[in-house]
């Protein structure tokens, strides 16, 4: 409130996931303003952008964030270096000056026309999404809630206040556990957690690597579809399963179930929540019959009051609500849906494009724009198709002007800077012309998948090769893999190494590193590495061999503010084989009492770490959120080796390259 928060001030929030991200979010609605979360992972850009559309007049972010977001004309407050100022205010809670009607947050979710549009959504319908939630859930002091989710998606308010307001504890994931199936269901283990929130994308990779440690746990999905298939295997661990649905312009969940049996082998949506109606209505807006398909509208406490800045949007997809009392607004979904005789809900389908990849709601539209936005691309178009092991991913197809000459690899760098990690294509496919039906439409059925084969110069030579080869196929689903394919050139990730390990490691009964993976990505290396012994290193250490052979000058790739180099594995389906790629990871991953003083210290011992693998200069940096200072810091040891180079991006033994923040 000293910084002039009050109601209906909007105040973002740029924080990694800790116990002081939540202190910050309670800190905003206790002085009564509304929250922006703004994720560090995203694009600075796009941060920069959710900010000045969002009108926010103040940021609260911490010191090591302040190269992730640029907020001109916004009043910053970091909160390491403002601990004692902070601490000089009173402990107690200010005045309530707050109303149902006043702002809670604004979020961010992907807009069609090519820039993300913010929900408001005030404390009326936040509040009573909780409350719903706590007598659906009914947790108590002995319970705890494992978040997992990124501040930027707008369940993760659920996660974070819930416990709050039951009594229960919380517990926050690491963003690299998450990453890492087998060590999340280990953290949860651990950490005696009793309730999960997640998408089916990340309970599908918990039930497939590290199933037994969620025997007994409390299951909340929602995000997107629930499988049968799926449903019965979380059904199968003994817990509760309650499947959700809701958009986020109606507040995080509007409507609800608990799974039986029957219910599990064709999950449906549920039944409203509290203060929540849904209606199934047809094109002129009239109910439809019971097992009829129609279009789902949300009416109730849990409306928000649309799109910030976006008046005609906001008329558009939030209508008058005719069945309810005058002034009553509902939102029009775009979700097709049916009733059952019973009174629940079952989801058919989308209306329009709109896809959901990973629990994300994306439009196409707005990475198409990205697409088009490159110089060589005229025209775009973005679907949501399933790989062969059922699993949703984008995929980009492209035209190009005459005579442009660029390949997928570069289009998802360029669209990897401009929109978040989970809005870049898995493929792209560049394509003569777009398919057209007959009375001149794009006729998205006649898009061809992506085409990802491997080169099987050398077949398995042995069962346990024979074995290696049906995971690493299965894993990228292919056909068929040989004994010298490239994991990650054939398209694999961090995501798709932490599954693959984690088959190697239930079939073979060995234990096996994901950086072994990054050494040996090739089953004949693998299996190399299993017949001599080699000790299994830990994934955390500082230096991360991500593509350890190649004669051309190495590229080190410094870590994010999460102190993670993985990520950067998607490199290697970017660059030319010849090129070795290593990361910079932090030491306190693996030494959490190493903490450095000064940047200076990290650059002279980030430095060391590269000369041991290229003892001089020039040297090639890879950072995302690296800049000024840090940039300056590594330069000047660097010169103290006396090596210079000439035609580097800056002066100095090191050409930086600033790379796309979706990498």
């Amino acid at each position: 409130r000293a910084l002039g928060v009050g109601a209906e001030s909007v105040v973002g929030v740029c924080l990694e996931r800790s116990l002081e991200l939540v202190v910050a979010l309670l800190a905003i609605l206790k002085a009564g303003g509304g929250y922006l979360p703004l994720d560090p992972e995203y694009p600075a850009e796009r941060l920069h952008y959710m900010l000045a559309d969002a009108g926010a007049a103040v940021l609260i972010s911490a010191r090591g964030l302040r190269d992730r977001v640029d907020a001109p004309g916004v009043r910053r407050l970091e909160l390491d270096g403002a601990a004692a100022a902070i601490a000089a205010h009173p402990k107690s809670a200010p005045a309530d000056v707050l109303g149902p009607h006043n702002l809670a947050y604004v979020i961010y979710t992907s807009g069609s026309t090519g820039t993300p549009k913010g929900v408001a959504v005030t404390h009326g319908g936040l509040s009573n999404v909780l409350l719903a939630m706590q007598e659906q859930v009914l947790l108590d002091r002995h319970d705890r809630l494992m978040a997992v989710t990124t501040i930027g998606f707008d369940i993760a308010a659920l996660e974070l206040f819930l416990p709050l307001i039951s009594g229960a504890g919380l517990a926050i994931a690491a963003r690299e556990t998450v990453q890492d199936p087998p060590a999340l269901a280990r953290t949860i283990e651990k950490t005696g957690s009793t309730i999960l929130q997640g998408t089916p994308t990340l309970w599908h990779a918990l039930t497939t690597n590290g199933a037994e440690g969620l025997r007994g746990l409390t299951m909340l999905v929602g995000g997107e579809p629930l499988t049968d298939k799926l449903s019965l295997a979380l059904r199968g661990l003994g817990g509760q399963v309650t499947n959700l649905y809701g958009p986020t312009e109606t507040t995080i969940w509007s409507a609800v179930m608990a799974l039986d049996d029957d219910d599990a082998q064709t999950p449906p949506l549920g039944r409203p929540i509290w203060n929540t109606r849904i209606y199934v209505l047809d094109g002129c807006l009239e109910p439809v019959p019971v097992g009829v398909v129609g279009e789902l509208y949300i009416a109730g406490a849990g409306v928000g009051r649309g799109y910030v800045g976006r008046g005609g949007l906001t008329g558009e997809r939030f209508v008058a609500d005719r069945f309810g009392a005058a002034g009553g607004r509902m939102y029009r979904s775009g979700d097709l849906a049916r009733w059952r005789g019973d009174g629940v809900l079952e989801f058919v389908g989308r209306a329009d494009h709109q896809v959901k990849v990973r629990g994300f709601r994306i439009e196409p539209g707005e990475i198409e724009a990205a697409l088009v936005g490159h110089a060589d691309v005229t025209q775009a178009v973005v679907v949501a198709r399933s790989d062969r092991a059922g699993v949703s991913q984008l995929v980009g197809y492209v035209v190009l002007a005459a005579g442009a000459q660029v390949d997928g690899a570069a289009l998802r760098s360029h669209v990897g800077a401009r929109l978040p990690d989970y809005m870049v294509p898995s493929a792209i496919v560049v394509l003569d012309r777009l398919p057209l039906t007959a009375n001149g439409k794009l006729d998205r059925g006649a898009l061809p998948a992506p085409q990802v084969r491997a080169g099987v110069l050398r077949f398995a030579r042995n069962p346990r090769e024979e074995l290696l080869c049906a995971l690493f196929a299965e894993v990228l689903g292919l056909e068929r893999v040989g004994i010298d394919d490239d994991f990650f050139a054939l398209g694999g990730h961090s995501l798709l190494a932490t599954r693959l390990i984690s088959r190697i490691r239930s079939s073979l009964d060995v234990e096996l590193s994901i950086r072994s993976l990054f050494e040996a990505p090739t089953v004949a290396g693998l299996v190399e590495r299993l017949d001599e012994g080699s000790p299994t290193r830990s994934d955390l250490e500082p230096l991360l061999p991500i593509r350890s052979h190649g004669i051309m000058q190495p590229l080190f790739c410094i870590h994010h503010a999460g102190g993670f180099s993985w990520p950067y594995s998607r490199l290697i389906s970017h660059l030319p084989s010849d090129y070795p790629i290593y990361g910079l990871q932090a030491r306190n991953l693996t030494e959490p009492k190493m903490l450095p003083n000064t940047i200076e210290e990290v650059a002279a011992d980030y430095l060391n770490l590269i000369r041991e693998i290229q003892p001089a200069g020039p040297y090639n940096l890879l950072g995302c959120a690296w800049r000024g200072r840090a940039r300056s810091a590594f330069a000047a040891a660097s010169h103290r080796w006396g090596r210079l180079v000439v035609g580097s991006a800056g002066a100095g033994p090191i050409a930086w390259l600033w790379g796309a923040a979706g990498w």
